[in-house]
């Protein structure tokens, strides 16, 4: 399995999401469209946070409980954590 961090680029960062979703999916990583909304794949709210939880980890990043809804596809996705990995990271006083 692939792995990425916060400073993959967008593309890497994108190739990895559409191998996640394929796994979830159980379909061959070149049937996923990332412009596609992940609802017309069939996958469901668990597997969509399952994705988000991974997001998280793997960037480091707090993702929007409701990112899976609000940012539908795996393009929409990339540029929100694109957003997030480019804020500055503020330390607890």
């Amino acid at each position: 399995m692939t792995t990425v961090h916060r400073d993959s680029s967008p593309d890497e960062i994108r190739a990895w999401l559409i191998e996640r979703v394929a796994y979830y999916l159980e379909l061959p990583a070149d049937n996923i469209d990332p412009g596609t909304e992940l609802a017309q794949y069939g996958l469901d709210s668990v597997y969509s946070m399952s994705i988000i939880a991974e997001i998280e980890d793997q960037l480091q990043v707090k993702i929007d409980e409701m990112a899976a809804w609000k940012y539908p596809t795996i393009n929409a996705l990339v540029d929100y954590a694109e957003n997030l990995i480019s804020e500055p990271v503020h330390s607890a006083p």
